[in-house]
């Protein structure tokens, strides 16, 4: 008969080296007590546990060699070094065997005459070098032992909004001293027992152990309040900074890569509200989030196989009822349900940089539809997205198209929106400059529909206004839309700036913009968007001819 005491598993709990047995993920399965003890758990609490983060530098795979790796010691006195080897043990397990070698480790460190300075090399292993505060391989470890211990707590994700800018504008070395401050600040007002970390350029997070839904936004609207309170005036970009924060709450049985996409969801929740606000995780935005990922993939796989087409909206001379030109409007053909319009997709690539893929496929689309069909009469305007802005290749990348094209500039016009140029303001001056000194013509789009519109007239080299659809709406009412617009129109004239409404629905609506000196416009009573192809389809000079007047409409222009 076997004695159970000369087993396997009963020699393996009774060594003093550390045995784990995990899946293919490095999910515990099960551990031996010099194991638990090492991680500072029970053995019961070790299980089903991530072994690679609570041992942050692990190998998640088997390797030939060993892995020496430092570890904080669990009663927080100094650090441990261990020795960790990963072998396969079966078709669906990992065995991991650790060595504590601290003592040879130290011994080589003093040889080496490195000993010194030990406590500062293993302390940066897991601190941020700009802020001194736990770095993502902390914070996720921490946030792994919570919920190996059953606490009940929350994780916090801070994400500063427009944080780019303050670098883009005032340099590396302004944002690094901005960085630290608000680091010290955060670190001052999370209060005692709480772990905050940078995960990385500028994002925050924190692990609240022992607490629950109602204190951790308290505690998130703490640290908003405060960073939004410090005056940036003359570093930052705008006169202050604001914080968009994502809450997940946790307890036992959640994994630490649950709990931070969990809050990545919810902080990205509270940007697309408008950011500077908190929201915590709810099962509604795991379906958003899907939602998201799908409409980003139908997205990539049009750009990639030909789903997208272009619709042209034509522009109007109100005098004489001549088209001038078209705007080129995107929309998503792919064949798949549901339908999505350009408020649907276009938001969804806003979040990445498929949008930037997007602009240059209008653009070089437009440029090569002006190839083939080189008539002067042809003219189309598209629109720029506010990450468009920010690529500083997409100016070379359109003229270096209509040079080799061989297309002359003024028929190709770039529209963007007043809210995206006052956002990138400097990266909207210098696209402007360098698309208007060949010949390309620049409208600001939405125009009025935001605080600032005279001050940024005068730091935009813009050729044309297109007035925000708002003030168009009830302009036949003799509304104070009225008043306005005759303001705008006097504005551009005096600037020597083309002026063009948009949302044109009624008869009445053009009788009105063309007693306020307005030349052009478009909207669905002037014309409404149809397929390119279709557009060209017709006999050469058809596009510039006057267009059958529609009915009044009652819904408005759905534009991208």
């Amino acid at each position: 008969m076997t004695d159970p005491a000369t087993t396997p598993a009963a020699i393996l709990a009774a060594t003093d080296t550390a045995f784990a047995l995990t899946d293919l993920r490095s999910h515990v399965r099960w551990v031996n007590p010099a194991m638990a003890e090492l991680l500072g758990l029970t053995v019961e609490q070790s299980s089903g546990r991530s072994l690679t983060a609570l041992l942050a530098g692990a190998p998640g795979e088997p390797r030939d060699d060993e892995v020496v790796i430092p570890l904080p010691a669990a009663n927080g006195s100094g650090y441990r070094w261990l020795e960790i080897r990963c072998t396969p043990s079966g078709d669906d397990q990992l065995l991991y065997r650790v060595t504590d070698v601290t003592r040879w480790r130290t011994r080589e460190l003093d040889e080496s005459g490195l000993a010194a300075r030990q406590d500062e090399l293993l302390r940066l292993v897991d601190e941020d070098p700009l802020t001194g505060l736990p770095n993502r391989r902390a914070l996720t470890r921490e946030l792994e032992r919570q919920l190996a211990l059953g606490a009940r707590g929350a994780f916090l994700l801070l994400d500063l909004d427009h944080f780019k800018d303050v670098n883009d504008l005032h340099g590396h070395p302004t944002g690094d001293r901005v960085m630290c401050l608000l680091a010290s600040l955060l670190r001052d007002r999370i209060g005692g027992g709480q772990v905050l970390g940078r995960l990385s350029g500028d994002e925050f997070a924190a692990v609240l152990a022992d607490t629950d839904e109602r204190s951790a936004v308290a505690v998130a609207d703490r640290l908003r309040n405060a960073i939004a309170a410090i005056p940036m005036s003359g570093v930052a970009a705008a006169s202050r900074i604001t914080v968009s924060i994502g809450i997940a709450t946790f307890d036992s049985g959640a994994g630490w890569q649950e709990v931070l996409a969990n809050a990545d969801m919810a902080l990205y929740a509270s940007k697309a509200a408008g950011r500077n606000r908190v929201t915590v995780y709810e099962q509604g935005h795991y379906q958003d989030t899907a939602l998201r990922v799908t409409v980003v993939e139908r997205v990539r796989a049009a750009l990639k196989h030909g789903g997208f087409v272009l619709h042209a909206m034509p522009m109007v001379k109100l005098g004489s009822g001549r088209i001038i030109g078209h705007e080129l409007l995107l929309r998503l053909e792919d064949g798949k349900e549901p339908r999505l319009g350009p408020g649907e997709f276009l938001l969804a690539a806003e979040r990445s940089d498929l949008v930037c893929e997007i602009d240059r496929w209008v653009a070089g689309t437009a440029i090569q539809t002006l190839v083939e069909h080189p008539y002067p009469g042809l003219r189309f305007n598209v629109n720029v997205s506010g990450r468009t802005l920010e690529d500083e290749d997409f100016g070379d990348f359109v003229l270096d198209r209509l040079t080799a094209a061989g297309v002359a500039p003024g028929r190709l016009g770039f529209e963007i929106t007043e809210t995206a140029a006052v956002t990138n303001l400097d990266a909207a001056r210098s696209l402007s400059q360098q698309l208007r000194a060949s010949g390309c013509r620049i409208t600001l789009d939405d125009f009025g529909s935001g605080f600032g519109s005279f001050v940024h007239l005068k730091q935009l080299p813009i050729t044309g206004l297109k007035i925000d659809g708002e003030f168009i709406h009830g302009i036949d009412y003799g509304s104070r839309d009225t008043v306005l617009v005759q303001g705008l129109v006097d504005i551009a004239r005096g600037l020597g700036l083309s002026v063009v409404a948009e949302w044109v629905e009624r008869a009445t609506q053009v009788e009105a913009l063309s007693r306020l000196g307005v030349r052009v416009a478009q909207g669905f009573h002037l014309g409404k968007p149809e397929p390119l192809d279709a557009l060209l389809a017709r006999p050469h000079g058809a596009w510039m001819r006057r267009p059958t007047l529609m009915q009044d409409v009652q819904t408005l222009e759905t534009r991208t």
